[in-house]
C-alpha cells in the first residue's frame, strides 16, 4: 500500500510500472477508491484473462481499457495508465495507446482510501465488485512511478504492507513479491518467509496454504466464497426481499421473486403493468377468465411477442390451479424457436406450428389464432399460415381456470406438454373484437413480471386486424 500523503488529482491520474507474473492467474496490480466499503468512485489497474485491464469510474460509469498485449509468465511486462477528466488510455511494452471515454457528465474522480499496490487488505476494504478481480497479484512489481514527480521506493514509501521480499533478482534495484499488502508499520522488518494465509484472507474461515502462492479456506457454518465472504443463507440471516417478495437461496447469492406490482433485485422498484409485460423465463401472469370466454363459433386471438429464447410458454387457458384433470385447454408458445397453437376440446389436441420462420431473433412477430370448432389455424406476421383440427367429435372448448401469461405457477397444469417460462415481451393482446386489453387491468396476481420499457407509449396501441 502506498504513502497516502500522495496527492492524486481529482482531475487526473497516471500510473506507471513494471511487473513479472509467475503464472497465468488473474490479479490486481493497483486499486484505489471513494471509500473502504466498495461504492462510488475507483480506479483499478488488474490482469485479467491474461490481459492488463485499466478500469476507472468517476461517477456517471465504468469505462473498462483493455490491452491487447498477451500477459506471460516470468516476462516483464511496462505499463502505463492515464486518466485525464473523463479520457483514459492504457499502454503495455510500450505499444500504442488503447482509449475509452467513462459516460455519463461527471468529470472529477474522488479518490480518499491509500493507493494499494498488488492486491488490498481485506480486513479493512471492500473491492469495487465492477473491478472484476478480487485475486492478489503473484509476482514481482518495480519500477512504481505516476503518483508523483519521480518513481517510488516501494518499501520505503509503503504505510502497510505483509507478505513481500525481495525478488533477489541482481539487475533490477527495485523489485517487490507480494500477494497483498496489509499492516506493518513501515520501520517494522518486512517478512522474507511467503505465507499466503498470513494477511488473514478467510474472513469467515481457517486458512490453509496449499502452496508457496496460494491458499484455500475452510469456511464457517453458513459462508461460502473463496474467502468465507458470502452468507450461504442470506435469505434468512438477510431477509433481502422487500414487498412480499419470495427469497430463495443461491450458492453464495439469493433470488427474490416478486409479486405483482415490484420488480428490482430486492423487489424494491414499482412495476405498473398496462398494454405489454415482459418476463425472464420465471415468472408469470394470471389473467381474470372473462379475457377468454371461448363462447362464439368462430374464435380470433391477437398478439405480438419479442424473445431470444428458443423455448417459453407464452399463453395457457385451462382448468383450475388445483385441477391436474387432463381436459379442455388452448396454449400458445414458443418451441424450439418456432411459434406453436395447441388446443384440446376434450378428445385430443390439434397441434400446429409455423415451421416457415423462427421467432426467437429478438424480432417482434405478430400471431394470429383462429379457431372454429375443431378447425383451427395460426398466421404469422401476415404472411405464414398453417391449419389443423382436434380429434373427435367435439366443436366447444370449455376452459374453467384463468389465463395465464409468460408461465405457470405449476407446469404440471399443461398435462406435462410444457416446462419453460417465456422470455421476453408480450404486446396488444387483442380477443375477438376486444381492441388492445390493458393487461394490467385484467391482472389477479402475478410473479416476476415487468412492462416492457422499449416501444412504450402514453396511449394504448392500435387494434390489430383479427380478421
Amino acid at each position: 500500500m502506498c504513502n497516502t500523503t500522495f496527492y492524486i488529482p481529482n482531475f487526473r491520474l497516471k500510473v506507471t510500472m513494471s511487473f513479472n507474473p509467475v503464472d497465468s492467474g488473474d490479479g490486481i496490480l493497483m486499486y484505489c477508491s471513494q471509500d473502504d466499503e466498495g461504492l462510488g468512485d475507483f480506479a483499478a489497474l488488474i490482469i485479467k484473462d491474461k490481459h492488463v485491464e485499466f478500469r476507472f469510474d468517476i461517477g456517471s460509469g465504468m469505462a473498462t481499457i483493455t490491452s491487447p498485449y498477451v500477459v506471460q509468465p516470468g516476462e516483464w511486462s511496462h505499463v502505463t495508465a492515464i486518466r485525464d477528466f473523463k479520457e483514459g488510455k492504457l499502454s503495455v511494452n510500450d505499444e500504442p495507446f488503447v482509449e475509452a471515454k467513462s459516460p455519463g457528465s461527471s468529470r472529477s474522480m474522488v479518490l480518499n482510501t491509500p493507493v494499494y499496490i498488488g492486491g488490498v487488505d481485506r480486513r479493512k476494504i471492500t473491492i469495487n465488485r465492477n473491478v472484476g478481480v478480487d485475486r492478489s497479484f503473484h509476482g514481482c512489481i518495480s519500477n512504481l512511478g505516476g503518483f508523483s514527480t519521480s518513481s517510488l521506493d516501494i518499501l520505503k514509501s509503503s504505510i502497510d504492507a505483509a507478505n513481500i521480499e525481495n525478488c533477489s533478482m541482481p539487475h533490477l534495484n527495485q523489485t517487490i513479491m507480494h500477494t497483498n499488502i496489509t499492516t506493518v508499520a513501515p520501520s517494522t522488518q518486512l517478512p522474507t518467509v511467503y505465507d499466503p494465509c498470513a494477511w488473514n484472507p478467510c474472513i469467515h474461515g481457517i486458512c490453509q496454504s496449499s502452496n508457496v502462492y496460494d491458499y484455500s479456506c475452510t469456511c464457517e457454518y453458513g459462508y461460502v466464497g473463496r474467502n468465507c465472504e458470502n452468507v450461504l443463507k442470506q435469505c434468512e440471516l438477510l431477509t433481502p426481499c422487500r414487498n412480499g417478495g419470495s427469497c430463495t437461496d443461491l450458492h453464495g447469492s439469493y433470488k427474490c421473486d416478486c409479486r405483482l406490482g415490484y420488480n428490482g433485485q430486492n423487489c424494491e422498484k414499482l412495476a405498473e403493468i398496462t398494454y405489454d409485460v415482459a418476463f425472464k423465463g420465471d415468472g408469470w401472469l394470471e389473467l381474470d377468465k372473462s379475457v377468454m370466454m371461448h363462447e362464439e363459433e368462430r374464435e380470433v386471438l391477437g398478439l405480438e411477442i419479442s424473445t431470444n429464447k428458443s423455448n417459453g410458454l407464452i399463453m395457457w387457458h385451462g382448468q383450475a390451479a388445483n385441477d391436474l384433470t387432463p381436459d379442455d385447454y388452448i396454449a400458445v408458445a414458443v418451441v424450439d424457436g418456432y411459434v406453436e397453437y395447441q388446443y384440446n376440446l376434450g378428445s385430443g389436441p390439434a397441434i400446429i406450428r409455423v415451421t416457415a420462420q423462427r421467432v426467437d431473433d429478438g424480432e417482434r412477430h405478430r400471431i394470429i389464432l383462429k379457431r372454429q370448432g375443431s378447425d383451427g389455424s395460426i398466421e404469422l406476421n401476415g404472411e405464414h399460415t398453417e391449419s389443423g383440427v382436434s380429434d373427435g367429435l367435439q366443436q366447444i372448448l370449455n376452459a374453467r381456470g384463468n389465463v395465464y401469461l409468460g408461465g405457470l405457477p405449476d407446469y404440471a397444469m399443461t398435462y406435462g406438454r410444457y416446462h419453460d417460462g417465456f422470455s421476453g415481451c408480450i404486446y396488444t393482446l387483442e380477443v375477438q373484437d376486444s381492441g388492445a386489453i390493458d393487461i394490467g387491468e385484467k391482472a389477479v396476481t402475478g410473479v416476476n413480471v415487468s412492462p416492457c420499457t422499449s416501444d412504450r407509449t402514453d396511449r394504448p396501441p392500435t387494434r390489430g386486424d383479427l380478421g
